[in-house]
């Protein structure tokens, strides 16, 4: 499993119209669960800031896929609303890291 984290920031001032972008954009490109799977995206308030954090676990030979469609979609916020800002980092899972290092991974609790 290889999980996706991606950070997004923007500006207080904009939280409307991020809001408003997000609703059009879920109709624009709904899930698509061949791909993988959301597993929690959260906002937060910085002082400077407003925050959104999404993890996705990703569908084995997907990582590409869901990267590209990811930019896409946060390439068009970021054209239509200054401020806005994104990053994507991909994981492994604990048990892949280990296996890496040809270990057993721990048990899961």
């Amino acid at each position: 499993m290889v999980l996706i984290v991606a950070k997004v920031v923007f500006p207080h001032a904009k939280s409307s119209k991020v809001a408003k972008k997000n609703i059009e954009m879920i109709k624009k490109y709904p899930a698509d669960p061949s791909l993988g799977t959301t597993l929690v995206i959260g906002v937060k308030s910085t002082i400077d800031v407003m925050e959104v954090l999404a993890v996705v676990d990703v569908k084995n030979g997907k990582v590409e896929e869901n990267m590209s469609n990811l930019a896409k979609q946060y390439q068009e916020y970021a054209l239509e609303i200054d401020g806005f800002k994104y990053q994507m980092e991909t994981y492994f899972s604990i048990a892949e890291a280990y296996n890496i290092l040809g270990m057993e991974p721990p048990p899961e609790e």
